[in-house]
């Protein structure tokens, strides 16, 4: 298993306060009732959506800014369908700078979409003022994503979870049980995954973890966390517990538990 890749809240060049004005309709069709701000207001269950299976969004960050990584996060994109993460100087996308494919897994057995990200520090050139997300292909249904992350700043933990992490996936559910023990269960349609476990790690990861903690104001705002690197599946989380705390255990070790809870896209609208 990879070590744990992450981006602080203050890293995700997304959202409007990373100046530019907000993502816009580039080609397809919005919808007015998911408009294009959604995809950046840090609120997964609310969606940018177009009515066509085809289209983009283009997000100007007001100058150039490098992109270290991009991610998708509680889309409806068909697996393996043609998606591009493409960067240039201006909004002119006949011939981008950069252009790099997006690679869609195959939904989950409960029919939940992975979260595809791409990791752009491998590739030249990565900074740009103009960005945009083209679903090249064509979409089985009208196309809607949750959140796009522009990650300004990959990072990874200095030292990654130590053995006995635990992984959670809750789905809830409606459940009447009758008095003859029959139950009765609904399923909600929704769905939040946990990680959690002790970072054994030196001081200088540990003071990485606390500007994470200080950066995303404790459970306030939302980031990005890639488990494992080597699955394609990214993860937009809080941390559980708004209190920062540390042991030191040794010299440069000390123990910090970690323990992020998914962001829900909520009820599928």
């Amino acid at each position: 298993m990879a070590t744990m890749a992450y981006g602080r809240s203050s890293d995700n060049l997304s959202p409007i306060g990373s100046g530019g004005t907000n993502w816009v309709v580039n080609t397809g069709t919005g919808d007015s009732s998911y408009v294009p701000a959604n995809l950046s207001d840090k609120d997964p269950a609310k969606p940018g959506k177009l009515t066509t299976t085809t289209g983009s969004w283009v997000r100007d960050l007001g100058s150039a800014k490098q992109v270290d990584l991009v991610a998708l996060i509680h889309h409806n994109l068909d697996a393996a369908l043609s998606v591009k993460i493409q960067g240039h100087a201006s909004d002119s996308w006949g011939a981008p700078s950069l252009d790099q494919a997006i690679t869609i897994p195959a939904d989950q057995e409960d029919g939940f979409p992975a979260n595809p990200f791409t990791d752009l520090t491998g590739i030249g050139s990565r900074t740009f003022r103009y960005w945009r997300v083209v679903i090249v292909g064509t979409n089985s249904v009208a196309i809607s994503i949750g959140e796009i992350v522009l990650l300004g700043t990959k990072r990874t933990l200095e030292r990654n979870y130590s053995w006995g992490q635990v992984e959670g996936d809750d789905q809830p559910i409606v459940e009447h049980r009758t008095l003859g023990r029959v139950s009765h269960i609904y399923q909600i349609g929704a769905k939040a995954r946990t990680l959690g476990g002790d970072v054994l790690t030196t001081d200088a990861g540990a003071s990485s973890l606390l500007s994470l903690h200080r950066t995303t104001k404790g459970r306030s705002e939302a980031f990005l966390a890639i488990p494992d690197p080597d699955v394609n599946d990214a993860w937009f989380v809080r941390l559980v517990n708004p209190t920062f705390a540390r042991r030191i255990e040794f010299l440069d070790t000390q123990e910090i538990q970690l323990q992020l809870e998914e962001v829900s896209r909520g009820l599928v609208p």
